[in-house]
């Protein structure tokens, strides 16, 4: 059977501005916002009053656990030197990172001594690994990883969760990321992972270079602009990718291209860290559009409720949907 796709969508393609926007001029004078309801049509920018009982946009939220279990909340750190020890020195910057830097020789360490970077829903943030590897953590994400790569044959690292990596070139000692299901070995280069346990696949995104994905016995080889994913058979499907939707979040956006409402919203829900309770609404429906991540919630929601074809209200930090 055919699937229908029951596309609401909420922006303008590129092409599509040229194609009307003489037609738009004409229709614009007189309306507060205009809306289409054609494949591929986006958006345009409006003012919507806050409503009072609101969500703000998350932000520059992490704890950093160290190996002795103490427990760093990045957040609430003043900047400057956090620790000092074992030849390393992590150093949190007034830019919103976290810098590890080595500072001596950690020889006598027989075997890896690991830290962990958390987001909670809500948060993001920006380490700088040992190495020099620079990771940028989306919301209810964890990296752990070594607190230094001396003497370890490879740069290994585990991540649940979405994060981009630019990862410093090492042709010796190959850089590695372990997530649920897959492994993903690189030399140097520039790439996003999407491994959130709530998904039904895990994503990754090549920019830059070339990485080797492997699932399940099985190996592929990316090349920039390609995506692999990988669900519960551990087969591995590669397709062009949409880069600038799978890197919306770290460059302030939510893109949305012909996506289902459930998966639009586990994303909302991870960033503004909200529940959501669906009343009688098709959750497979189909919408497609960019708003910024630094909206209010209300804002975002209103932007898909003028479709026409859902309706949002937000009660006692939950948004409920109906239709």
């Amino acid at each position: 059977m055919e699937k229908q796709h029951n596309v609401i969508p909420f922006y303008k393609t590129r092409a599509f501005i040229y194609l009307t926007a003489a037609c738009i001029a004409l229709m614009v004078a007189g309306l507060a916002t205009l809306f289409y309801n054609y494949p591929g049509v986006k958006f345009k920018n409006f003012t919507v009053e806050l409503q009072e009982e609101d969500i703000a946009p998350g932000g520059n939220k992490a704890t950093l656990t160290l190996a002795d279990g103490k427990v760093i909340t990045l957040n609430e750190a003043a900047d400057g030197e956090l620790v000092n020890e074992s030849g390393i020195v992590i150093r949190k910057t007034g830019n919103g990172q976290v810098v590890y830097e080595v500072t001596g020789n950690n020889g006598s360490q027989k075997r890896p001594v690991y830290n962990t970077i958390s987001t909670p829903k809500g948060g993001t943030y920006q380490i700088v690994l040992p190495d020099g590897t620079r990771v940028w953590l989306n919301a209810a994400s964890t990296l752990k990883f070594p607190s230094t790569f001396a003497n370890l044959m490879n740069r290994k690292v585990e991540l649940s969760g979405e994060a981009y990596f630019e990862a410093a070139k090492d042709k010796d000692h190959p850089f590695i990321v372990k997530s649920h299901d897959q492994e993903v070995k690189v030399l140097g280069t520039h790439f996003n992972i999407s491994s959130y346990t709530d998904e039904t696949q895990t994503k990754t995104t090549l920019l830059e270079g070339k990485i080797e994905v492997v699932s399940g016995g099985k190996t592929a080889l990316l090349k920039p602009g390609q995506q692999s994913t990988v669900q519960a058979t551990r087969a591995i499907n590669l397709a062009n990718a949409d880069v600038e939707a799978e890197m919306a979040w770290k460059n302030g956006l939510f893109i949305f291209d012909d996506e289902p409402l459930e998966s639009i919203m586990r994303k909302i829900s991870r960033w503004y860290d909200v529940e959501v309770v669906y009343q009688d609404i098709d959750k497979n429906r189909l919408f497609g559009g960019s708003v910024s991540r630094f909206d209010h919630v209300s804002k975002v929601l209103r932007q898909l409720e003028l479709t026409g074809r859902v309706h949002f209200k937000i009660e006692e930090g939950k948004i409920i949907i109906t239709k």
